[in-house]
């Protein structure tokens, strides 16, 4: 079995691959090493311009590879940086979750109208964009260029007249795939999270599922099976 470090090591490293194909997308180049992923350049507006991926990572080390000027934004995957000393303030602590294949998705008693199929074409993304966030930035955010990375796979849950309600993008790296970005237009988290983990499941299915959440969404995560596996904080100056 996993260990819990080794699931938060997997989890962050996901993740890091996500922010930098959201990156790339947008012509910033980020790299890699064995303390963090970490782009030279301002990333993409609600993306970091680092990830930590060992909790052995150092803020100075860190900081020294990115635009650390005001708007610099750092995920610290083991909620042990402290960058106050540099100005940046915590703006959200989340934790991460994780998924075992092996766990039952709970039951939807009332049935579900919904259909989750996968987003193939520009125009549908630019749909599932709309329905995700009403923030005019958003929109140029993700891009059609993504859905061609290998393993990503943007997921629209549509209602019965054909509109997308729900949403989740899933990022297949290896040994975990991450899940995230969930949304339900109708604000109902436990239920979109639950649809989404079995959608993703039958997308990516007998791997664990990974990502992170904050505030209620934790609990919607858990409700649909999630492990809690430890805190991370994004900061931002």
């Amino acid at each position: 079995m996993t260990s819990t470090p080794d699931r938060i090591a997997l989890a962050a490293h996901n993740n890091a691959l996500w922010c930098d194909a959201v990156a790339r997308s947008h012509g910033v180049r980020g790299t890699f090493d064995d303390e963090a992923w970490a782009a030279p350049t301002r990333t993409p507006p609600f993306y970091p311009d680092a990830v930590t991926l060992s909790p052995t990572a150092e803020e100075y080390d860190l900081l020294a590879r990115v635009d650390d000027s005001d708007g610099c934004s750092v995920k610290d995957s083991w909620a042990r940086l402290d960058l106050t000393l540099e100005d940046f303030a915590r703006l959200v602590v989340g934790e991460w979750v994780w998924l075992d294949p092996a766990t039952p998705l709970p039951v939807d008693a009332g049935g579900s109208s919904r259909t989750w199929r996968r987003v193939t074409t520009a125009d549908e993304l630019a749909e599932w964009v709309r329905a995700w966030s009403s923030d005019p930035d958003a929109v140029s955010i993700l891009r059609p260029s993504l859905l061609d990375e290998p393993g990503v796979h943007v997921l629209a849950g549509r209602s019965a007249a054909g509109s997308v309600v729900a949403g989740a993008i899933l990022h297949v790296t290896g040994e975990v795939a991450g899940l995230g970005n969930i949304f339900a237009r109708d604000g109902d988290e436990h239920r979109a999270w639950r649809e989404a983990a079995a959608a993703a499941r039958e997308v990516a299915p007998g791997i664990p599922l990974v990502g992170w959440e904050a505030g209620a969404s934790v609990d919607a995560a858990v409700a649909a099976g999630c492990e809690r596996l430890g805190p991370l904080t994004v900061w931002l100056k």
